[in-house]
Protein backbone atom coordinates (compact mmCIF):
# COMPACT_ATOMS: atom_id res chain seq x y z
CA UNK A 1 0.00 0.00 0.00
CA UNK A 2 2.55 2.32 1.03
CA UNK A 3 4.30 1.95 -3.04
CA UNK A 4 0.85 3.69 -3.96
CA UNK A 5 1.81 6.06 -2.07
CA UNK A 6 5.61 6.88 -3.46
CA UNK A 7 4.42 6.52 -7.16
CA UNK A 8 1.98 9.54 -6.30
CA UNK A 9 4.34 11.56 -4.56
CA UNK A 10 6.82 10.33 -7.64
CA UNK A 11 4.84 10.93 -10.25
CA UNK A 12 3.95 14.40 -8.99
CA UNK A 13 7.38 15.38 -8.87
CA UNK A 14 7.94 14.52 -12.46
CA UNK A 15 4.96 16.68 -13.27
CA UNK A 16 6.63 19.22 -11.56
CA UNK A 17 9.78 19.20 -12.91
CA UNK A 18 8.19 19.14 -16.54
CA UNK A 19 6.33 22.17 -15.69
CA UNK A 20 9.70 23.45 -14.49
CA UNK A 21 11.14 23.78 -18.04
CA UNK A 22 8.04 26.15 -18.90
CA UNK A 23 8.13 29.61 -18.51
CA UNK A 24 7.73 31.00 -15.00
CA UNK A 25 4.52 33.29 -13.85
CA UNK A 26 5.27 36.40 -11.97
CA UNK A 27 9.20 35.34 -11.31
CA UNK A 28 8.26 31.88 -9.61
CA UNK A 29 8.37 28.55 -11.48
CA UNK A 30 5.02 26.18 -12.28
CA UNK A 31 4.14 23.24 -10.37
CA UNK A 32 1.10 21.37 -9.93
CA UNK A 33 0.93 22.96 -6.49
CA UNK A 34 0.73 26.19 -7.90
CA UNK A 35 -1.95 25.05 -10.80
CA UNK A 36 -4.00 23.70 -8.21
CA UNK A 37 -4.08 26.75 -6.08
CA UNK A 38 -5.51 28.74 -8.66
CA UNK A 39 -7.82 25.93 -9.96
CA UNK A 40 -9.05 25.91 -6.33
CA UNK A 41 -8.45 29.90 -5.09
CA UNK A 42 -12.04 30.64 -6.78
CA UNK A 43 -13.52 27.63 -4.45
CA UNK A 44 -12.02 28.41 -1.58
CA UNK A 45 -13.52 32.27 -1.93
CA UNK A 46 -17.12 30.56 -1.98
CA UNK A 47 -16.42 28.85 0.77
CA UNK A 48 -15.79 32.37 2.89
CA UNK A 49 -11.89 32.62 2.72
CA UNK A 50 -10.91 36.09 1.79
CA UNK A 51 -9.77 36.44 -2.13
CA UNK A 52 -6.50 37.78 -0.64
CA UNK A 53 -5.85 33.95 1.26
CA UNK A 54 -8.04 32.43 -1.47
CA UNK A 55 -4.43 31.28 -3.74
CA UNK A 56 -2.35 30.20 -0.58
CA UNK A 57 -5.80 28.28 0.64
CA UNK A 58 -6.67 27.01 -2.58
CA UNK A 59 -2.64 25.47 -3.04
CA UNK A 60 -2.83 23.76 0.32
CA UNK A 61 -6.46 22.53 -1.09
CA UNK A 62 -4.78 21.38 -3.61
CA UNK A 63 -2.05 19.61 -1.77
CA UNK A 64 -4.44 18.15 -0.22
CA UNK A 65 -6.45 16.63 -3.54
CA UNK A 66 -3.20 15.43 -4.97
CA UNK A 67 -1.06 14.60 -2.29
CA UNK A 68 -2.88 13.56 1.26
CA UNK A 69 -3.65 15.64 4.18
CA UNK A 70 -1.01 14.93 6.44
CA UNK A 71 1.29 16.97 3.66
CA UNK A 72 -0.98 20.01 3.43
CA UNK A 73 -1.32 20.14 6.78
CA UNK A 74 2.59 20.22 7.82
CA UNK A 75 2.77 22.59 4.51
CA UNK A 76 0.00 24.71 6.68
CA UNK A 77 2.12 24.77 9.76
CA UNK A 78 5.13 25.82 8.34
CA UNK A 79 3.67 28.71 7.10
CA UNK A 80 4.90 32.09 8.41
CA UNK A 81 2.94 33.77 11.41
CA UNK A 82 0.62 35.59 9.78
CA UNK A 83 0.20 34.33 6.40
CA UNK A 84 -3.76 33.46 6.50
CA UNK A 85 -6.41 35.63 8.33
CA UNK A 86 -8.06 34.08 11.38
CA UNK A 87 -10.98 33.25 9.44
CA UNK A 88 -8.81 31.47 6.66
CA UNK A 89 -7.33 29.55 8.61
CA UNK A 90 -10.84 27.95 10.32
CA UNK A 91 -12.14 27.43 7.00
CA UNK A 92 -8.89 25.82 5.82
CA UNK A 93 -8.16 23.71 8.98
CA UNK A 94 -11.65 22.03 8.64
CA UNK A 95 -11.83 21.77 4.81
CA UNK A 96 -8.49 20.04 4.82
CA UNK A 97 -9.66 17.21 7.72
CA UNK A 98 -10.93 14.41 4.60
CA UNK A 99 -9.13 11.77 3.41
CA UNK A 100 -9.64 11.89 -0.25
CA UNK A 101 -6.75 12.31 -2.59
CA UNK A 102 -5.37 10.28 -5.20
CA UNK A 103 -3.28 8.03 -3.51
CA UNK A 104 -6.62 6.89 -1.24
CA UNK A 105 -8.33 6.13 -4.59
CA UNK A 106 -5.27 3.88 -5.47
CA UNK A 107 -5.58 1.90 -2.67
CA UNK A 108 -9.69 1.91 -2.91
CA UNK A 109 -8.79 0.48 -6.35
CA UNK A 110 -6.35 -1.95 -5.45
CA UNK A 111 -8.03 -3.43 -2.62
CA UNK A 112 -10.95 -4.00 -4.06
CA UNK A 113 -9.03 -5.46 -7.49
CA UNK A 114 -7.68 -8.07 -4.87
CA UNK A 115 -10.86 -8.97 -3.20
CA UNK A 116 -12.76 -8.96 -6.52
CA UNK A 117 -10.81 -9.57 -8.98
CA UNK A 118 -14.09 -9.71 -11.54
CA UNK A 119 -14.88 -5.86 -10.32
CA UNK A 120 -11.75 -4.17 -11.01
CA UNK A 121 -12.59 -1.99 -13.42
CA UNK A 122 -15.76 -1.28 -12.02
CA UNK A 123 -13.78 0.16 -9.42
CA UNK A 124 -11.36 1.92 -11.41
CA UNK A 125 -14.04 3.84 -13.24
CA UNK A 126 -15.82 4.67 -9.82
CA UNK A 127 -12.63 5.94 -8.23
CA UNK A 128 -12.28 9.33 -9.51
CA UNK A 129 -15.88 9.76 -9.01
CA UNK A 130 -15.20 8.62 -5.36
CA UNK A 131 -11.90 11.39 -5.34
CA UNK A 132 -14.48 14.22 -6.62
CA UNK A 133 -17.41 13.26 -4.39
CA UNK A 134 -14.71 13.10 -0.64
CA UNK A 135 -13.47 16.66 -1.99
CA UNK A 136 -16.94 17.48 -1.74
CA UNK A 137 -17.70 16.74 1.08
CA UNK A 138 -14.43 18.24 2.90
CA UNK A 139 -14.93 21.55 1.20
CA UNK A 140 -18.92 21.66 1.90
CA UNK A 141 -17.36 21.10 6.05
CA UNK A 142 -15.30 24.08 5.28
CA UNK A 143 -18.07 26.22 3.84
CA UNK A 144 -20.40 24.79 7.21
CA UNK A 145 -17.90 26.62 9.05
CA UNK A 146 -17.45 29.70 6.89
CA UNK A 147 -20.95 30.09 7.00
CA UNK A 148 -20.66 29.46 10.94
CA UNK A 149 -17.71 31.83 11.26
CA UNK A 150 -18.67 35.81 11.02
Amino acid sequence: MIGIIIVVFALVALVDQALGLLQGVAGAPLSVRRLFGWLFAPVMWALGVPWGDAALAGQLMGTKAILNEYVAFLELAALPEGSLRPRSLLILTYALCGVSNLASVGLLVSTIGTLAPGRRAEAAALGLRAWAAGNGATLMTGAIIGLLVG
